[in-house]
């Protein structure tokens, strides 16, 4: 699934963030997955290939395509 996946895509997660958050913006692609939150100012995850494909639950397209 993380191959749909480009910068500037919201990704909504299974679980919630202890902070509440679900949906996070891509700003990182690689080894790690770097996620900024829609919510929640200066709060940032990185994730692995691995555990992304477990956790998403919806990719939300950015505008334009």
């Amino acid at each position: 699934m993380h191959t749909e996946l480009q910068i500037g895509n919201l990704v909504v997660f299974k679980k919630s963030h202890p902070s509440g958050t679900i949906k996070w913006e891509l700003i990182r692609i690689g080894a790690l997955y770097k996620f900024k939150s829609t919510d929640k100012f200066d709060l940032f995850i990185e994730l692995r290939r691995s555990v992304l494909d477990k956790q998403i639950k919806q990719i939300i397209k950015k505008e334009g395509e």
